[in-house]
């Protein structure tokens, strides 16, 4: 069992966030972030009461507080709004073999395997319950090598076998409350890898979503939102396909990056998920992305949306890392930092009503500046001004290394700029209760 301490980093800045788009002028909100601190803590799942599953446990954002998961049961996968969890639980304690199970009622319950397969030489992984209970997915193979995806209908008790001779593979990503899946198909032979982005209906028939076959060979529809819109990537592109109007549509991975993916959509059409590529010495980075028509046409940073909102990840490497969930609301997003999955440390961001529809921009302004850079663009010299004392600052380039750092200790200070290279730069400017961050123009 996982040893969860409270937290690392609550970022909750003290800076008041204008809400000029929706509320009257002496309405304010607040973004939030949180980042715990415990080895392999990365979230999976957050619903709207900002319960999220991380694994062995649970965490309640509203309260900070985390709880263990409940004995017998062995792993959280997804959680719905009612609390409903889908995960894993003991089949043979003693030989540490493992079944797919949901939680309801606080009672969990074993799904069991596929009729005839062996569960020592089969495996299996859950990944979502749908919103109203009634349903749990996941992939589950009979023996070694035969993959296909599990349906189970938490009413009956019925677990159902979803495979076919078109594929070689089908896995199941998520599921809707009429039971329609989301994931992917594989049309390769065995020791080849094509999967193709696709939902499965109610009666098992198989639909591929995109207009033509993906030319590369991992694709997925990971996530649907009760509107049948659904998200996920194809030849290393985030997509959005919208089953009512037919209607599919690529983005552009971020500057920098080699490829995206979209992994969570709200119900309020809020889209996230990361980019990634290869480090310096091969290591996989990865930095959280959202997009919502009304934020512009393309995805976003989300750190970018933080930072203009007045919260500061404080990131090591300057990357969020991977955003694996949002919330049906549209209100919290969580996911896990710049690591490896089995040693990240989770997050969770609380939106605070600051992404809804209607919303025309994703930078807020503030009431007041909370600080000042100028000439900017600048050359050689910038003039740092705050109303209250700055006690240092840190320069970053675009990928999130430190280029920069020098000690102020007043209200206005002046940086040299002259050795950088032309280009964008996050400057971090911190004082004795807050960070504050604004960009910087080298010419």
């Amino acid at each position: 069992m996982l040893n969860f301490r409270r937290m690392k980093h609550l970022y909750s800045i003290g800076l008041t966030i204008m809400m000029a788009c929706a509320f009257p002028a002496s309405t304010m909100a607040q973004m939030q972030y949180y980042i715990a601190s415990s080895f392999g803590s990365r979230f999976n799942d957050i619903n709207d009461s900002g319960m999220a599953v991380s694994g062995g446990g649970y965490f309640n954002f509203p309260t900070l507080t985390w709880s263990t998961i409940e004995s017998g049961a062995t792993e959280t996968a997804s959680i719905n709004d009612s609390g409903d969890v889908a995960g894993s639980m003991y089949y043979d304690e003693p030989n540490y073999i493992l079944q797919p199970a949901v939680r309801l009622n606080g009672t969990w319950t074993p799904i069991g395997w596929f009729p005839g397969a062996d569960p020592a030489q089969s495996s299996f992984t859950t990944y979502s319950i749908s919103p109203n209970g009634e349903w749990v997915t996941g992939q589950m193979s009979n023996g070694c090598c035969d993959f296909g995806t599990f349906l189970y209908n938490t009413t009956t008790g019925t677990l159902s076998s979803i495979f076919s001779t078109d594929y070689v593979a089908v896995a199941g990503y998520v599921v809707t409350n009429n039971g329609t899946i989301g994931g992917w198909a594989d049309d390769q032979a065995m020791g080849s890898t094509h999967r193709i982005p696709v939902y499965i209906t109610p009666d098992s028939t198989i639909v591929q979503v995109s207009p033509t076959p993906p030319l590369t060979g991992v694709n997925a529809v990971n996530d649907i939102n009760a509107s049948s819109q659904m998200v996920g990537d194809i030849d290393s592109h985030p997509f959005l396909y919208d089953l009512t109007s037919n209607t599919f549509t690529t983005f552009t991975i971020p500057p920098t990056y080699e490829s995206a993916t979209f992994t969570s959509i709200s119900n309020t059409g809020v889209a996230v998920g990361y980019a990634q590529k290869f480090g310096d010495f091969g290591d996989l980075l990865r930095e959280t992305i959202i997009y919502h028509p009304d934020l512009g046409p393309q995805p976003l940073l989300l750190k970018d949306i933080l930072l203009a909102n007045g919260v500061d990840i404080n990131a090591p490497s300057g990357r969020m890392g991977t955003a694996i969930a949002i919330s049906p609301d549209g209100q919290y997003i969580a996911g896990w930092d710049d690591q490896a999955p089995f040693a990240a440390n989770g997050w969770v961001v609380y939106l605070d009503d600051l992404l809804f529809e209607g919303t025309t921009t994703a930078v807020r302004e503030r009431e007041q500046p909370s600080i000042s850079v100028s000439p900017n663009p600048a050359t050689d010299m910038v003039r740092i001004a705050s109303p209250k004392e700055i006690a240092s600052i840190t320069l970053f380039n675009m990928d999130g290394q430190v280029v920069k750092q020098q000690t102020i200790g007043g209200t206005v200070g002046m940086v040299d700029i002259s050795a950088l290279t032309s280009g964008i730069y996050t400057l971090r400017a911190t004082t004795p209760d807050a960070s504050y961050v604004t960009r910087v123009v080298k010419q």
